[in-house]
């Protein structure tokens, strides 16, 4: 018992963070910093105790359908770092905003309880329960901007769709349930060794088709540019980072409850690889093209996220190659949410009212009114065109060659092509900064040392992972592939 209870430590450490934060939260204080502070002490312990002392193996808790190992510490170590950035550095738009502040504060620690939960389960139920846990604090941070007509139409968009794809999950467990008896992956897994019936494959596709939804592969991604361009600008940042990487492990997982490379799973495997292959390129083909045509920063970084899914999706055709595992979907992960963050806490500086400044226009001579947040912009434009010495480069070249290795060479061709075609956005991005006068209509820009700190922390890490890439490979590949 004591045992278990050490292994859980993290999640514990977590759930009272929650408690603490949710009590001050409720005390009328005329500062708001007691909650902040409070909620970045939790993640940062979270942090620590996940990073601290990964089990060599992994350990299965509550019958099974709880696993504590490398991979579910590092997704809820990881979710937490990325929660003290948003944390430390959009404080300032909330005071600005005149947002619920510590509601804000312990929702999110909520959701990252949510999807780390989701990554450490092996059980349907528990996945669901996981996924409700960390959608439901998703809709309601979409909508508190409450007299922003758009952010209510993307709060109630975003509820009613996310609610349909759980019913979509639970139907396909039902399938599974009653074509194995089990909603345990493990056992589902043993099952699928001897071939899959059509009930199973059914339920599996379900079950793949509401992650598919969640990680916003086209054609599903129709909901993401309005709840992008709606919800408050650090809700957005912690969407396209916590929720995305948490949906995407979770995907890998669920993918892999069939034993794919058993005999009597050949034809099933061809058939999930091919509907993985539409979505690959549906998602690079529409991002990357729509994405030009974008004057909102917000729905720009929306379709540039659809792109990133469909770079994603190609490392998990890769991953069905054992000896490739997931490493490619880790470093692809860990690239796209550092150099995100950055991106988004620099756009909460913008000075306009309810996000009013955030379009392209807002950029234009950026460099003769602050030169640095120039440089900070243009270091995360290059790195998610995949521009070399950023870590957007090392992580393209990571999924491109884990699909080579899974023979998929006209999907990385593709790729290719939509990289180049994507690129223009963020390369117009950076011309209007350096090579535009300011126009009449382009809004101001603010300063605040704790998003400068984090915008700062991120470069140097896109910077870093980008030239000296190494350190970051040598650790992602102890994470074996999920079963």
């Amino acid at each position: 018992m004591m045992a278990d209870l050490e292994m859980l430590r993290p999640w514990i450490f977590l759930a009272s963070g929650i408690l603490l934060t949710l009590l001050i939260s409720v005390i009328r204080t005329e500062s708001k910093r007691p909650a902040q502070i409070s909620a970045l002490l939790t993640v940062l312990g979270t942090a620590i105790f996940s990073f601290k002392s990964p089990p060599s193996e992994a350990v299965f808790l509550f019958s099974g359908a709880l696993e504590v190992s490398s991979l579910s510490l590092f997704a809820l170590g990881g979710m937490s770092v990325l929660a003290a950035m948003f944390i430390l550095g959009t404080g300032h738009y909330l005071t600005r905003e005149k947002i619920h502040i510590s509601d804000y504060y312990h929702l999110l620690l909520i959701l990252v309880l949510g999807g780390s939960v989701l990554v450490a389960s092996r059980n349907l139920l528990l996945s669901f329960i996981a996924l409700e846990v960390m959608s439901l604090p998703a809709y309601t941070l979409v909508g508190f901007r409450r007299n922003d007509s758009r952010s209510n139409e993307a709060a109630l968009k975003y509820f009613i769709l996310g609610g349909a794809m759980g019913a979509v999950f639970l139907l396909g467990s039902s399938f599974i349930f009653g074509a194995t008896g089990t909603l345990d992956l493990s056992a589902v897994f043993t099952e699928s060794k001897g071939g899959t019936s059509l009930l199973l494959q059914l339920g599996h596709l379900l079950v793949v088709l509401a992650f598919l939804f969640k990680v916003a592969a086209a054609p599903l991604h129709f909901w993401k540019p309005d709840v992008y361009e709606g919800a408050p600008t650090p809700v957005t940042g912690i969407m396209a980072t916590i929720i995305t990487s948490a949906s995407f492990l979770g995907l890998i997982r669920l993918i892999h409850m069939i034993d794919f490379s058993s005999p009597g799973t050949v034809g099933y495997l061809e058939l999930m690889k091919s509907a993985l292959r539409v979505a690959a390129i549906a998602s690079l083909v529409v991002g990357s093209s729509v994405m030009i045509t974008q004057r909102s920063l917000k729905r720009m970084l929306a379709y540039s996220s659809i792109t990133h899914t469909g770079y994603l999706l190609l490392g998990v055709l890769g991953a069905f190659d054992e000896k490739v595992g997931i490493t490619s979907v880790l470093v692809y992960l860990l690239g796209y949410c550092v150099m995100s963050t950055g991106a988004f806490v620099l756009l909460t500086l913008a000075k306009a009212p309810a996000d009013t400044g955030t379009e392209l226009i807002d950029l234009t001579g950026l460099i003769k009114r602050s030169p640095f947040l120039t440089f900070l912009w243009t270091v995360f434009f290059f790195s998610m065109a995949g521009m070399p010495f950023t870590v957007g480069f090392f992580t393209k070249y990571s999924v491109f060659m884990a699909s080579l290795g899974g023979g998929e060479t006209v999907l990385v061709i593709l790729a290719a092509i939509c990289t180049v075609v994507g690129a223009y956005a963020y390369l117009r991005a950076i011309a209007l900064m350096t090579m535009r006068d300011a126009a009449p209509a382009a809004g101001d820009w603010e300063f605040s040392p704790g998003s400068q700190i984090v915008a700062i922390v991120a470069a140097g890490f896109v910077l870093f992972l980008g030239i000296i890439p190494n350190a970051m490979i040598q650790y992602l590949k102890g994470i074996p592939l999920i079963h």
